[in-house]
């Protein structure tokens, strides 16, 4: 999956070797319902399903489980 957003839009999901992002990126509980941006106060977004599915197949693959709301090796 070709990432369209974020700080490594354009590139693949599998390409990224920032587990730390991935993991944002599956997160299955955030703390909103929608991630609010830090640059900005008015920007309500939240990461598209297919994209939080594909990250999460991604880190299983490389190992990770879920453990609760949290993915650990």
């Amino acid at each position: 999956m070709i990432l369209q957003f974020g700080k490594y839009k354009g590139k693949d999901l599998q390409a990224v070797s920032d587990e730390s992002y991935i993991m944002w990126l599956a997160k299955p509980v955030y703390t909103g319902k929608y991630y609010k941006s830090l640059h900005s106060t008015e920007l309500n977004w939240k990461v598209p399903f297919n994209v939080k599915m594909a990250a999460r197949g991604e880190l299983f693959r490389r190992g990770y489980k879920l453990v609760g709301e949290r993915f650990e090796k």
